[in-house]
């Protein structure tokens, strides 16, 4: 990007017409002869133009061309600053402070600008770019110059002006630079509603609120029918968790005014601080009355699902869908709710319609999850290294993914595989290294899990899970007990009340011989979840103590609701 920028920075600059010169003779002779007449004119006053130039400047020139090409930003900011200084031409100067600031070298950029706006006759766009250059360097008076000058020379309404002027004061301003260069723009437009919008944003992004407020009051005060306003006030209260006061500013602005933007940011602000039937009804009531504003029926579509009505969800989706409204987003929801009703060849048809934008990629990993389970493990596996591939910035996001998928299959070999290579690729992400020790503890590579555990509490010493793992494994796998207790411990004291925890500790009583203590806590975990490997271990607690009937009884309604669970099949194979 950077070469092509520097070259069109040095043809547009000094050489526009060689923009039309074509070296390739194939080219130039496919021309109607009027067109390569006109090409050798070209050719000609390009020729003019070369020999015009100072052998210094052009130097200057080339050598900055040259710099970009082999991308370096510095010598060739260098470069065109010289130029600009040599010829004081502004074209060259407006360059220059281009490439300067894109080096992010303002004090470079500073240097030219003056000379660019000698011109009269400059853009907006060049007067907006000294201006950034100005206000970087924390030159008031010069800044102030440059905004009159906008201002003066703007075509839009001033108030916009103003707003535009103040957003780019705010971005690139030192804070104590922006406040004094507002104050001024205010003394200066002291009746204009828009100037005080500006401040109002601006002090807001400073977290300077009770100055914000003021000045969007003062908005509101000049000019009542402005909506934006309202809006900036509630922003603002919402920003300092105000958000009570935030809803009825917007719920009093938009019954005065009654306009569908105010009701629809007064509903969204609503569903935000999940008032689910009260933005129900606002949306609604905005759908029912502009029934061309898909925006209130899209959002409508998105209350109805926090409400658990996905079949009026869903009849709003798919009229979006027919009217060519929120094609991708409302699939990504219609996949979302059919994947849900268990429709998933529908689903799967949903989900392919969604384009390539934030939805994506969840799209296509649910598309994954619903291969996996229909059977086809590799096809779900094929989709997720493709999102690994497109997506590098999530590579251990998809790495879990495939991973989950392969632990439900029970293909742990290649479960420790994938993730050994994840490991190599991410060798400081916790979650692949503590995943990688559960498919080493279940392809018994002891040795592995313990390492890849105790390199997660090295960096995380208070890490939950990955104490009651190691716990767990040293219990259930070796009869280092002592050790075990000693993890499980602390993971007690830091989550005393976790199930998956209780029932750590339970059966580590139970591998110690400590079978009544065992079931008292196993009983606790069970009676918190009752889940299919805790069932399971309560049930061997209650068998060694000779209530088999009672055992398996546990089993038995524990198996009604996982029918698949390995451990209770195991278990209940061992000991029937």
């Amino acid at each position: 990007m950077l070469l092509r920028m520097l070259w069109v920075v040095f043809v547009v600059s000094v050489l526009p017409a060689c923009a039309h010169v074509q070296k390739d003779e194939t080219v130039t002779q496919s021309l109607p002869v009027d067109a390569a007449q006109n090409n050798q004119q070209v050719t000609e006053e390009t020729s003019n133009k070369l020999s015009s130039l100072s052998p210094e400047l052009l130097y200057s020139l080339l050598g900055g061309e040259i710099a970009g090409q082999r991308g370096d930003v510095n010598m060739a900011s260098a470069f065109y600053v010289n130029a600009a200084k040599r010829s004081q031409n502004t074209d060259i100067a407006l360059r220059a402070a281009q490439i300067s600031l894109y080096n992010k070298d303002i004090a470079a950029a500073r240097s030219v600008v003056d000379i660019l706006v000698t011109d009269k006759g400059l853009s907006i766009q060049a007067r907006r770019l000294a201006l950034t250059v100005y206000l970087r360097s924390s030159d008031v008076e010069k800044s102030l110059a440059q905004i009159r000058t906008l201002l003066e020379k703007s075509d839009i309404p001033r108030r916009n002006a103003l707003l535009a002027i103040g957003d780019v004061i705010s971005r690139n301003a030192h804070k104590d630079v922006a406040i004094s260069i507002m104050r001024v723009l205010v003394n200066e437009n002291i009746k204009e509603a828009g100037v005080y919008l500006a401040r109002a944003q601006m002090m807001s992004s400073f977290s300077l609120f009770d100055q914000a407020e003021k000045d969007a009051n003062k908005t509101i005060e000049l000019d009542s029918s402005w909506q934006t306003g309202y809006v900036q006030l509630a922003q603002i209260f919402e920003r300092k968790g105000e958000t009570k006061a935030a809803l009825v500013v917007l719920k009093d602005a938009s019954e005065k005014l009654e306009t569908k933007q105010l009701i629809m940011v007064y509903a969204q602000l609503l569903a935000k601080d999940k008032q689910y039937l009260e933005a129900k009804e606002q949306f609604l009531s905005l759908a029912q009355r502009q029934q061309k504003y898909p925006d209130a029926r899209f959002a409508l579509g998105l209350v109805y699902l926090k409400l658990d009505d996905a079949n009026n969800a869903k009849a709003i989706f798919e009229k979006l869908y027919e009217e060519d409204a929120y094609r991708s987003k409302v699939a990504f929801y219609l996949g979302r709710i059919t994947h849900h009703q268990q429709q998933d060849t529908e689903a799967l048809g949903w989900f392919d319609k969604v384009e390539r934008s934030e939805n994506y990629a969840s799209a296509q990993a649910t598309i994954a999850i619903i291969k996996a389970h229909s059977g086809d493990v590799e096809g779900a596996r094929s989709v997720i290294q493709r999102l690994r591939n497109e997506f590098s910035e999530a590579t251990s996001r998809f790495y879990l993914l495939e991973a989950e998928i392969l632990m439900d299959a029970e293909q742990y070999e290649v479960l420790y595989t994938l993730l050994t290579e994840a490991v190599i690729d991410n060798p400081d992400d916790l979650s692949l290294r503590y995943a990688r020790s559960i498919a080493a503890t279940e392809t018994d590579q002891l040795a592995e899990a313990e390492k890849d555990l105790l390199f997660v509490l090295a960096k995380q010493p208070k890490d939950v899970n990955a104490l009651n793992a190691l716990g767990y494994t040293l219990a259930s796998k070796t009869f280092r007990f002592k050790e075990a207790r000693q993890y499980l411990t602390q993971a007690l004291s830091i989550r005393p009340n976790d199930a998956a925890i209780i029932d750590s500790m339970g059966w580590l009583n139970y591998r110690e011989g400590q079978y009544e203590q065992a079931l008292v806590l196993l009983e606790k975990a069970y009676k918190k979840t009752p889940e299919g490997e805790i069932a399971a271990h309560l049930g061997e607690a209650l068998w060694v103590l000779g209530r088999q009937m009672e055992a398996k009884a546990v089993w038995q309604h524990a198996l009604e609701k996982d029918k698949s669970n390995r451990y209770l099949i195991e278990v209940m194979n061992r000991l029937k």
